[in-house]
């Protein structure tokens, strides 16, 4: 039996010359737990938006094919219709917030529906409750942190008992904690309501055990795969199957299985990193309230040259709230934030501190602004060159930050993961000596994080420092020299990296826990005999 069915599909979107999806066909059965795998602008988000109507009612562009989903016409039926039987919560939850409160935001749909009142009420506990967020029910979304604006997001989709749901990216905002507790709820639902669930997503670990069919899409074409063939067929897979594949060994879907599997005498070669040079930010005592509260306390450190400082916390930890304080955008209840390099000349204002200080906000869609990434690049350049870029330096510029390919793109015609990218370039296009970058990996595929890991290691060579707030253990874990831990605001460890990152350490990466000594997969020596 067919739930959902996509036939020999092709689509295009408005003014792009190639197609997004090329003749796909992609069929979806009850109760199903598919995950979509690619890289980024593969096509994973235009095909989730094909089951609930977005594509093409809201997009636009040219389609050919056949899709139905609960037997509806996909293509024709109302987004309002498909949104009863397929629910989507998309990469950046705050885009498809409509209210101001938790209680507000769940009934929105069902009040579009006309649900009577009591059903609405009776569903509005449930998915409360579901969602463990029952607490938050009169909370402002303003004031909640990612997670809580992700589980928000989920709870509205599943008020309307949908027989799909479909997620884009559902933990790219989550930590560790969040994110498993997230995967929990789904497979969750999934069991106790009978949905099938189609989830795209770049970090393959947290999703492969629990999925019963992998589809990879790649250049708008899908190949549907089991989840333990993936394992051998995907370009992008999790560093434990990454370490069996060197091995030559059968890979395994999880680390106990992958474990048991591996030869004695693995060793490590760990990377050396430079000792840090002079000190380019000094934190000492600061502290910020937000709406009465306080939410850093007392934080006090030291960035210096070569320094790439990873910034892990909880959701709601205070990783944001401390960029917008050192960059003058959250007032300082307390402390202070210095640039000595800067002597007595210290800048005051936001736009004098940035441009010392560049910063990357998580949400990328609020720093594009432009009709085109090439107009982005070059209204950075003007900004703080005070003149307008030659062609030159902005053509020069895109190559550096190998984003050329988009150049003549809208911004907001690319996927999260590029916009990412765009953002980055966008933000540090006048090469700051500091970066502050806020999960910058967000929606990224493999070859982007690899890419940025090599950048920032390269600012580090060339006496710049980057602090990055992420919950990418595995990619802070192939360019960070040392490890910050938030927890409620307050600075619980400060490690060197490799004792972060490694199998007694606060936050140990797949390969430290298989690997005596190593963190990431390019330490480990493979001369062994098998």
């Amino acid at each position: 039996m067919t739930l959902a069915a996509a036939e020999s599909v092709t689509y295009t979107y408005p003014r792009s010359l190639e197609p997004a999806l090329a003749d796909v066909s992609v069929h979806v059965r009850p109760r199903e737990f598919c995950l979509l795998s690619g890289p980024s602008g593969g096509g994973k988000s235009t095909l989730l938006r094909l089951f609930n109507g977005l594509i093409p009612q809201f997009h636009g562009g040219v389609i050919s094919g056949r899709v139905t989903v609960a037997g509806f016409d996909a293509i024709h039926t109302s987004t309002r219709q498909l949104a009863t039987v397929a629910g989507m919560v998309f990469q950046s939850p705050e885009a498809q917030a409509v209210a101001e409160t938790v209680v507000d935001e769940v009934a929105f749909a069902m009040e579009q529906r006309g649900i009577t009142r009591a059903e609405m009420l009776r569903r509005m506990d449930l998915v409360l409750a579901e969602m463990g967020i029952g607490h938050l029910r009169h909370r402002r979304l303003a004031t909640l942190s990612g997670g809580e604006r992700q589980r928000v997001a989920l709870a509205s989709v599943l008020a309307l008992e949908p027989a799909m749901l479909l997620l884009d990216e559902p933990t790219s905002q989550l930590d560790e904690f969040g994110a498993a507790a997230l995967l929990r709820m789904v497979v969750g639902l999934q069991e106790s309501r009978g949905i099938a669930v189609l989830v795209a997503e770049h970090r393959l670990e947290r999703i492969l055990p629990s999925a019963t069919r992998v589809i990879n899409v790649v250049a708008g074409r899908a190949i549907s795969l089991a989840p333990i063939d993936a394992l051998s067929a995907l370009d992008a897979v999790p560093p434990a199957v990454g370490l069996s594949r060197r091995l030559g060994l059968a890979p395994r879907l999880t680390l106990e299985e992958t474990r048991a599997a591996l030869p004695r005498g693995l060793a490590a070669r760990p990377r050396s990193d430079a000792t840090p040079g002079d000190v380019l930010l000094a934190v000492d005592g600061l502290a910020v309230d937000l709406g009465g509260q306080r939410v850093l306390r007392d934080i006090s450190m030291a960035l210096r040259e070569g320094e790439i400082v990873a910034l892990i916390g909880q959701n709601g930890s205070g990783k944001s709230t401390f960029f917008r304080a050192l960059t003058g955008l959250a007032r300082a209840g307390a402390g202070s934030v210095a640039f000595p390099a800067a002597g007595r000349d210290q800048p005051r204002s936001t736009r004098e501190i940035t441009g010392r200080a560049g910063l990357v906000p998580q949400d990328p869609s609020i720093a594009l602004f432009r009709e085109s990434v090439r107009d982005e690049l070059a209204e950075t350049l003007a900004l703080r060159d005070g003149h307008r870029p030659s062609a030159s330096r902005v053509a020069g510029t895109l190559e550096a930050w190998n984003i050329a390919e988009f150049a003549s793109r809208n911004p907001r015609d690319i996927s999260v993961g590029q916009q990412q990218r765009v953002a980055v370039a966008a933000m540090l296009a006048h090469e700051p000596r500091i970066w502050l970058l806020d999960e910058p990996t967000r929606g990224a595929d493999r070859a982007a994080r690899l890419q940025l890991a090599g950048r920032l290691r390269r600012h580090a060579s060339c006496g710049g420092a980057a602090i990055i707030a992420t919950h990418d253990i595995e990619s802070a874990a192939q360019f960070a020299t040392r490890v910050i831990t938030l927890e409620a605001g307050v600075v619980l460890s400060d490690l060197p990296a490799r004792e972060a990152f490694a199998a007694n350490g606060p936050h140990p990466t797949q390969v430290a826990r298989l690997v005596p000594g190593a963190v990431a997969l390019d330490e480990v020596v493979f001369d062994v005999a098998i």
